[in-house]
């Protein structure tokens, strides 16, 4: 009997080491910078290269650390590094925007050259980023982001 606990406990404390725990995922956001951006990189560093920007107010997920750098998961499961020095776990809008923009079926809304699903999109926009208001055309507004990109996005996705 103690034969079979001790190799049961010692199959136990085994397993419990060589599985790897799984690490939880950590809501956070893009606070409004300057620039109106923050760089998503290929790894913990400004020598690294620019993977894309994200902007303030996108909801983002923790999922590693390095030093003050923080590796975060996209909406649309892109991947990468950001200061964690722009990262914050409760957003609060720093800029006066006309809108953000709402939850989407796929995780990010189309910015494009023109009102409509058939003119070329421009970038992603991710739930949570601020939008200045410069127009309409039927259900499509015209809007500025905080960089001065310009495009139009649905009504119906924006708040």
């Amino acid at each position: 009997m103690t034969r079979r606990f001790f190799l049961m406990l010692s199959l136990m404390l085994a397993a419990a080491i060589i599985t790897p725990a799984t690490a939880q995922a950590e809501t956070l956001f893009v606070v409004d910078t300057n620039d109106g951006y923050l760089n998503l990189r290929i790894g913990p560093s400004t020598n690294d290269r620019i993977i894309t920007r994200i902007y303030g107010g996108t909801q983002v997920d923790g999922v590693g650390q390095s030093g003050s750098w923080r590796r975060i998961v996209l909406p649309d499961g892109t991947n990468g590094w950001a200061s964690g020095n722009y990262l914050t776990r409760n957003y609060t809008r720093q800029r006066p925007y006309d809108s953000i923009v709402g939850p989407t079926n796929d995780g990010y809304l189309n910015l494009r050259t023109g009102p409509g699903t058939n003119y070329k999109i421009i970038q992603r926009l991710y739930y949570g980023q601020g939008l200045f208001e410069t127009g309409y055309n039927g259900t499509w507004a015209q809007v500025t982001l905080a960089d001065g990109t310009r495009g139009w996005v649905s009504v119906n996705f924006i708040y």
